[in-house]
Protein backbone atom coordinates (compact mmCIF):
# COMPACT_ATOMS: atom_id res chain seq x y z
CA UNK A 1 0.00 0.00 0.00
CA UNK A 2 1.31 3.47 -0.88
CA UNK A 3 1.94 5.87 2.01
CA UNK A 4 1.99 9.64 1.72
CA UNK A 5 3.45 11.46 4.73
CA UNK A 6 1.28 14.53 5.31
CA UNK A 7 2.50 17.65 7.07
CA UNK A 8 5.28 16.03 9.06
CA UNK A 9 7.89 17.96 11.07
CA UNK A 10 11.46 16.64 10.81
CA UNK A 11 14.22 16.86 13.40
CA UNK A 12 17.80 16.68 12.13
CA UNK A 13 20.78 15.91 14.39
CA UNK A 14 24.54 15.95 13.91
CA UNK A 15 27.59 15.51 16.15
CA UNK A 16 30.09 18.36 15.90
CA UNK A 17 32.68 16.39 17.86
CA UNK A 18 33.13 14.16 14.81
CA UNK A 19 34.50 17.04 12.72
CA UNK A 20 38.01 16.87 14.16
CA UNK A 21 40.20 17.20 17.21
CA UNK A 22 39.81 20.99 17.28
CA UNK A 23 36.22 20.76 18.59
CA UNK A 24 37.47 20.98 22.19
CA UNK A 25 39.37 24.18 21.43
CA UNK A 26 36.41 25.79 19.64
CA UNK A 27 34.04 24.73 22.43
CA UNK A 28 36.28 26.15 25.16
CA UNK A 29 36.62 29.51 23.34
CA UNK A 30 32.85 29.76 22.87
CA UNK A 31 32.04 28.85 26.48
CA UNK A 32 34.58 31.39 27.77
CA UNK A 33 33.07 34.07 25.54
CA UNK A 34 29.53 33.28 26.71
CA UNK A 35 30.53 33.72 30.35
CA UNK A 36 32.44 36.90 29.49
CA UNK A 37 29.33 38.33 27.80
CA UNK A 38 27.12 37.26 30.69
CA UNK A 39 29.27 39.33 33.05
CA UNK A 40 29.22 42.40 30.82
CA UNK A 41 25.68 42.38 29.37
CA UNK A 42 22.25 42.35 30.97
CA UNK A 43 20.85 39.90 28.41
CA UNK A 44 17.21 39.51 27.39
CA UNK A 45 14.09 37.86 28.78
CA UNK A 46 12.04 35.95 26.24
CA UNK A 47 11.14 32.32 26.90
CA UNK A 48 13.73 31.94 29.65
CA UNK A 49 12.59 31.64 33.25
CA UNK A 50 15.73 32.43 35.19
CA UNK A 51 19.11 31.89 33.64
CA UNK A 52 20.67 34.25 31.13
CA UNK A 53 20.01 34.70 27.42
CA UNK A 54 22.23 36.87 25.26
CA UNK A 55 21.18 39.19 22.48
CA UNK A 56 20.88 37.41 19.12
CA UNK A 57 23.98 38.91 17.51
CA UNK A 58 26.71 36.53 18.66
CA UNK A 59 27.85 36.27 15.04
CA UNK A 60 29.74 39.56 15.52
CA UNK A 61 32.23 37.78 17.83
CA UNK A 62 35.06 35.85 16.18
CA UNK A 63 34.84 33.08 18.76
CA UNK A 64 31.66 31.83 17.07
CA UNK A 65 32.92 32.00 13.47
CA UNK A 66 33.78 28.30 13.21
CA UNK A 67 30.37 27.30 14.55
CA UNK A 68 28.54 29.64 12.19
CA UNK A 69 30.36 28.00 9.27
CA UNK A 70 29.18 24.58 10.48
CA UNK A 71 25.60 25.77 11.02
CA UNK A 72 25.39 27.22 7.53
CA UNK A 73 26.98 24.15 5.94
CA UNK A 74 24.62 21.75 7.71
CA UNK A 75 21.55 23.92 7.21
CA UNK A 76 22.17 23.92 3.47
CA UNK A 77 22.29 20.13 3.53
CA UNK A 78 18.63 20.16 4.58
CA UNK A 79 17.59 23.21 2.52
CA UNK A 80 16.36 21.02 -0.39
CA UNK A 81 13.74 19.59 1.99
CA UNK A 82 12.12 23.04 1.80
CA UNK A 83 12.80 23.86 -1.85
CA UNK A 84 15.31 22.53 -4.38
CA UNK A 85 16.59 26.06 -5.10
CA UNK A 86 16.73 27.29 -1.50
CA UNK A 87 20.04 28.51 -0.09
CA UNK A 88 20.23 29.56 3.55
CA UNK A 89 22.52 32.57 3.93
CA UNK A 90 21.70 34.52 7.10
CA UNK A 91 20.26 34.27 10.58
CA UNK A 92 20.74 34.95 14.27
CA UNK A 93 22.70 33.25 17.05
CA UNK A 94 22.31 33.65 20.81
CA UNK A 95 23.54 32.01 24.03
CA UNK A 96 21.58 30.40 26.85
CA UNK A 97 22.91 29.75 30.35
CA UNK A 98 20.54 27.72 32.54
CA UNK A 99 21.38 27.16 36.18
CA UNK A 100 19.50 25.27 38.91
CA UNK A 101 15.74 25.57 38.39
CA UNK A 102 16.01 27.55 35.14
CA UNK A 103 13.97 26.51 32.09
CA UNK A 104 12.54 27.81 28.82
CA UNK A 105 8.78 27.95 28.33
CA UNK A 106 7.07 26.42 25.32
CA UNK A 107 7.56 28.48 22.18
CA UNK A 108 8.16 28.51 18.44
CA UNK A 109 10.58 30.61 16.38
CA UNK A 110 8.44 32.94 14.25
CA UNK A 111 9.80 34.23 10.93
CA UNK A 112 12.38 31.45 10.83
CA UNK A 113 12.41 28.64 8.28
CA UNK A 114 14.96 26.61 10.22
CA UNK A 115 15.97 26.82 13.88
CA UNK A 116 18.26 24.88 16.13
CA UNK A 117 20.42 24.45 19.19
CA UNK A 118 24.03 23.46 19.93
CA UNK A 119 25.07 22.10 23.34
CA UNK A 120 28.39 23.49 24.56
CA UNK A 121 28.43 22.53 28.25
CA UNK A 122 26.18 19.91 29.79
CA UNK A 123 26.40 16.84 31.96
CA UNK A 124 23.17 15.18 30.84
CA UNK A 125 19.40 15.07 31.02
CA UNK A 126 19.23 16.20 34.66
CA UNK A 127 20.17 19.65 33.34
CA UNK A 128 16.99 19.81 31.26
CA UNK A 129 15.87 18.09 28.08
CA UNK A 130 14.42 19.76 25.01
CA UNK A 131 10.92 18.47 24.27
CA UNK A 132 9.21 18.87 20.92
CA UNK A 133 5.43 18.85 20.88
CA UNK A 134 3.06 17.44 18.29
CA UNK A 135 2.24 20.48 16.15
CA UNK A 136 -0.94 19.01 14.70
CA UNK A 137 -4.12 20.58 16.01
CA UNK A 138 -4.63 18.56 19.14
CA UNK A 139 -2.64 15.36 19.52
CA UNK A 140 -3.32 11.64 19.44
CA UNK A 141 -3.46 11.54 23.21
CA UNK A 142 -6.38 13.98 23.30
CA UNK A 143 -8.24 13.06 20.11
CA UNK A 144 -7.89 9.32 19.61
CA UNK A 145 -10.15 7.18 21.73
CA UNK A 146 -8.35 4.03 22.70
CA UNK A 147 -4.87 5.58 22.35
CA UNK A 148 -4.14 4.66 25.95
CA UNK A 149 -4.52 1.02 24.99
CA UNK A 150 -1.48 1.11 22.69
CA UNK A 151 1.45 -0.87 24.08
CA UNK A 152 3.96 1.66 22.78
CA UNK A 153 4.04 4.94 20.93
CA UNK A 154 5.51 5.46 17.48
CA UNK A 155 6.56 8.61 15.58
CA UNK A 156 3.01 8.52 14.18
CA UNK A 157 1.26 8.44 17.57
CA UNK A 158 3.61 10.11 20.05
CA UNK A 159 2.70 13.58 21.28
CA UNK A 160 6.10 14.54 22.70
CA UNK A 161 9.65 13.79 21.60
CA UNK A 162 12.48 14.43 24.09
CA UNK A 163 16.19 14.88 23.36
CA UNK A 164 18.73 14.85 26.19
CA UNK A 165 21.51 17.45 25.86
CA UNK A 166 24.94 16.18 24.90
CA UNK A 167 28.03 18.29 24.31
CA UNK A 168 28.67 18.71 20.61
CA UNK A 169 25.16 17.75 19.50
CA UNK A 170 23.50 20.15 17.08
CA UNK A 171 19.78 19.94 16.32
CA UNK A 172 17.89 21.51 13.42
CA UNK A 173 14.10 21.79 13.24
CA UNK A 174 11.45 23.88 11.46
CA UNK A 175 10.80 27.17 13.25
CA UNK A 176 7.10 26.28 13.61
CA UNK A 177 7.77 23.22 15.79
CA UNK A 178 6.67 23.87 19.39
CA UNK A 179 9.27 23.06 22.03
CA UNK A 180 10.39 23.84 25.57
CA UNK A 181 13.37 23.09 27.81
CA UNK A 182 12.66 21.39 31.13
CA UNK A 183 14.17 22.75 34.38
CA UNK A 184 17.81 22.25 35.22
CA UNK A 185 17.72 19.91 38.23
CA UNK A 186 21.47 20.04 38.87
CA UNK A 187 23.70 22.55 40.65
CA UNK A 188 25.84 23.26 37.59
CA UNK A 189 25.09 25.49 34.62
CA UNK A 190 24.19 24.24 31.17
CA UNK A 191 25.39 26.33 28.22
CA UNK A 192 23.80 26.14 24.78
CA UNK A 193 23.60 28.27 21.66
CA UNK A 194 20.36 28.70 19.72
CA UNK A 195 19.89 29.96 16.19
CA UNK A 196 17.43 30.92 13.49
CA UNK A 197 18.32 30.48 9.83
CA UNK A 198 16.80 32.40 6.94
CA UNK A 199 17.29 33.14 3.25
CA UNK A 200 17.40 36.57 1.59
Amino acid sequence: MKETKLFYSPLWEADLTELGADWDQHRARMVDKVFELEKSERGVEKTNFGGWQSHDELYVHEEFGWLIDQIMRLSNEVAPEYDSALVFNNGHLWANVNRAGNFNAMHTHPNSLLSGVVYLQTSGSEQGVIEFMDCREGSPTTHWQGFSGFAQSTPFTEGVHSVAPKEGTILFFPGWLKHWVSPNLSDTERVSLSFNIRSD
